[in-house]
């Protein structure tokens, strides 16, 4: 279930809260936020927010999504990517 646009925008009010100094970095993100389109979805340009885990139980295996697109089995690290 992707982040709603009131959890991502409070996150990074929070975040600007405590680093006002990066308000100019997140710039595109608040573009984004102010806009229209769903900041979650892969259509919003120019970037949209994802989020990923990784999930290991106690054997020590860790889950592994199928990838719709390629049809690759990944583990999360390998999903996290920079959108902007």
């Amino acid at each position: 279930m992707p982040p709603t646009r009131s959890h991502i925008r409070a996150t990074v009010e929070t975040y600007l809260a405590r680093h006002p100094q990066e308000r100019e970095a997140l710039a595109e993100l608040l573009v984004v936020l102010d806009g229209t389109g769903d900041p979650s979805s892969r259509a919003t340009l120019p970037g949209h927010v994802t989020c990923s885990a990784v999930v290991i139980d106690r054997d020590r295996r860790v889950l592994h999504i199928g990838h719709k697109a390629s049809g690759l089995l990944l583990d999360q690290r390998e999903g996290i990517a920079v959108h902007w």
